[in-house]
């Protein structure tokens, strides 16, 4: 029994999932690479400052902004662009994560395997990915990671549209806890801060119907 249970354990031991990618990842799209300071990144794409959203500041801060082509073509070839917008997030003024969306008359008709196959040319052979047990809104279709990184290939089906997202673990895990944390933040002082409103919005009142007050008095005549 005890030889059997071995056997039974080295079995699972060697089809377990791979943890991580062969080889390092690149952590880089489009001449950005994570970790980049913001103000590279977004020279780099050609984005406003203004453009920039801050998602939350306290405790620390986090920032989101979006591109979308301006032109539908793809250097001097005159191709098509194949991306309908890449959305990158920063961490302490620092690239945290890019997330990429692909045009999809540009991809109609790619399966799995071919934009697999496509983003293989570039970080390796992909992870073995579980099957899902239920059918989802997004399903993972490619899967890279390194000890830094991670490359997440993945599909929707409605709208059918083909993404990826490259994410620096460090960074995304300092990401979600400062965003949580900022949530918690806000959360408590919304009160104080709805006090604060009420009292704003109270004296604008008050300073608006003395300025009628006073306009009235002046022009009234017996």
């Amino acid at each position: 029994m005890q030889f059997l249970s071995f056997l039974t354990l080295a079995g699972v031991v060697a089809l377990a999932v791979p943890l991580v990618s062969a080889e390092p990842i690149v952590p880089q799209y489009r001449g950005m690479t994570l970790g980049d300071p913001i103000e590279a990144v977004i020279a780099r794409l050609q984005i406003p400052i203004a453009d920039v959203k801050t998602l939350h500041d306290v405790p620390s801060l986090t920032q989101r902004a979006t591109w979308r082509p301006q032109a539908y073509v793809s250097g001097a070839s005159g191709e098509l662009e194949s991306v309908a917008e890449i959305v990158v997030t920063f961490y302490a003024g620092r690239l945290a994560e890019i997330a990429i969306t692909y045009d999809r008359a540009r991809t109609q008709g790619l399966t799995d395997a071919d934009v697999r196959e496509v983003m293989g040319g570039v970080y390796g052979p992909s992870l073995l990915l579980p099957t899902p047990a239920k059918p989802a809104p997004q399903v993972t279709i490619g899967r890279w990671q390194d000890m830094e990184t991670v490359v997440i290939l993945w599909r929707e089906q409605f709208p059918n549209r083909i993404g990826l997202t490259i994410t620096s673990i460090a960074s995304d895990a300092a990401l979600q806890e400062a965003i949580a944390d900022g949530v918690r933040l806000e959360t408590a002082g919304a009160p104080a801060r709805d006090l604060a409103k009420r009292a704003a919005d109270a004296e604008a009142i008050r300073a608006r119907d003395e300025k009628i007050r006073l306009e009235n008095k002046a022009k009234f005549k017996p």
